[in-house]
């Protein structure tokens, strides 16, 4: 039985990624044919419009969407309280969405002049809103698919969205000559299917049903996360309103796409969590020194394998620029190397977090947050008019730094591991020493060929230096290597 449920459990793991994987690759495999009709400054518009709807929508909703997935698992049993629950959050958010949306529809001129400066323009505001409520919607959609394990579902509503995102943005580019209207007009039409998708599948999940007793009982759950989450959207926002009021929107179109191509560590660290989290916490339940240097050793592996990966791409950055985009975008490649960063710090948070969560001492995420805001803010408005797109990469970086370094503090008070703060020290040490040589190669006109097997042999050297000093262990590469030759023995026989 602990196998079937073991094999089910990596199944849906596996097909979650792969549809991530999807989104990922044909988001890639698109750019050349939208970087060849939309300027930097058009996507800088799309990533304000995103930007604007995703904010506003993810703060006055309350997270009432967790509450419905924490209640799942408590009433799961009980099918008709539990669709009471979701109906009353699910109304009480589309009641808080058509309340602001009658206010924003009247503001949204101030808005587009007091926050973008009329380079998002009016009509676009209420667009942006309205795209913003939708995919909140999905979001609330798509935690109930995770919190019922439909993997195949979820995956195919995933890929189904970007092939159909991308078809109506071909459309309106090829056949109605829009420019950054086009990828609105189809995020926005993309968005309304997912959304009625969605629907028909969770039908049985909801009925015309309100609680003021349940809705009570869900914001008292609820509530005290809103302000992290407040945190994090700030966090995510205000370099962009920065960029966009003392550069350029093509500013922030260079920075979206420093973003873009750095999530591809993002992608890989959330799948490997979905592993790590469970291990550190039934090695924490052991409550045995042998455990705990177990977690300590794994941490090292993980978070050196995610520096070869961010060290990948830091390096190569430069080609898949180069390749998928024109020279207008070409700015980008230097926002990419700094910009890693946010998640090559982020590891110490894979360690850090859990130790707070097992600590069930959640209270201290807030100074966490609120500091690392604090600095971000500070750093985007001193950084940001002098050196632009790469001051914000540079920003949250630093920003990322400190605020996973408190973490880390803290984590080791509530749940001390033999972590040796020289050796991470060390290892990060190690790795800004490698990074730097990216922006001495970046300018230098040699053969394509050549460069790319000069940026190889330097991060072959990186690796081969952290086995020297241990950082992942001989045996453990061979216990790797054998994990995968038997994972593809299983996949071959099936």
């Amino acid at each position: 039985m602990s196998e079937n449920k073991q094999r089910g459990f990596l199944w849906n793991t596996s097909v979650y990624l792969i549809s991530t994987a999807f989104s990922v690759v044909v988001t890639i495999i698109v750019l050349p044919v939208y970087t060849r009709f939309l300027s930097p400054a058009d996507y800088g518009v799309v990533a304000l419009f995103v930007m604007f709807g995703n904010l506003t929508a993810g703060v006055i909703s309350v997270n009432l969407h967790f509450a419905s997935f924490r209640y799942y698992f408590q009433f799961k049993n009980d099918r008709e309280k539990l669709r009471t629950i979701c109906s009353t959050n699910a109304l009480a958010v589309i009641l808080i969405f058509l309340i602001f949306g009658v206010l924003i529809y009247f503001i949204a001129g101030w808005l587009s002049s007091f926050l973008f400066q009329g380079r998002l323009m009016t009509g676009l505001i209420f667009l942006s809103f309205v795209g913003g409520c939708l995919e909140y919607l999905i979001l609330y959609l798509t935690t109930l698919l995770t919190a019922e394990v439909r993997s195949a579902q979820y995956a195919a509503i995933i890929i189904a969205r970007i092939v159909l995102n991308t078809a109506f943005s071909f459309y309106f580019i090829f056949c109605r000559s829009m420019t950054y209207l086009a990828l609105i007009y189809a995020l926005l039409l993309s968005q309304t299917v997912t959304l009625g998708a969605l629907l028909a599948i969770n039908r049985e999940l909801f009925a015309l049903r309100f609680s003021w007793t349940d809705l009570k009982m869900s914001l008292q759950l609820a509530f005290p996360l809103v302000p992290n989450s407040m945190v994090g959207l700030l966090y995510s926002s205000f370099d962009k309103t920065m960029l966009n009021k003392y550069k350029s929107t093509e500013s922030v179109g260079y920075y979206s796409f420093g973003e873009r191509f750095s999530v591809l560590l993002k992608m890989l660290q959330d799948g490997v969590a979905k592993s790590w989290d469970p291990y550190f916490m039934n090695k924490a339940h052991e409550n045995t020194a042998t455990a705990r240097e177990a977690i300590i050793k794994r941490f090292y592996e993980i978070s050196f394998l995610f520096m070869i990966i961010g060290l990948c791409i830091i390096y190569y950055s430069e080609e898949m620029i180069k390749i998928l985009t024109t020279k207008a975008y070409y700015p980008s490649m230097y926002v990419v190397p700094i910009y890693v960063y946010f998640y090559l710090f982020a590891i110490i948070a894979t360690l850090a977090m859990n130790q707070v969560s097992f600590s069930k001492k959640m209270g201290y995420l807030l100074p966490v947050s609120i500091m690392g805001v604090v600095i971000n803010m500070t750093l985007n408005i001193i950084l940001i008019p002098r050196y632009g797109a790469i001051g914000a990469a540079c920003a949250i970086a630093a920003s990322a730094l400190s605020n996973n370094l408190m973490l880390l503090y803290f984590g080791m008070k509530l749940y001390p591991l033999p972590l040796g703060k020289w050796r991470l020290l060390g290892m990060y040490l190690l790795l800004i020493g490698f990074t730097a040589p990216v922006y001495l190669l970046m300018p230098v006109d040699c053969s394509f060929l050549f460069k790319v097997m000069i940026k190889a042999a330097i991060i072959i050297l990186f690796a081969l230096i952290g086995i020297l000093l241990h950082y992942v262990s001989r045996s453990s590469l061979k216990h790797v290597f054998g994990k995968i030759r038997g994972a593809a023995t299983s996949l071959a026989g099936i």
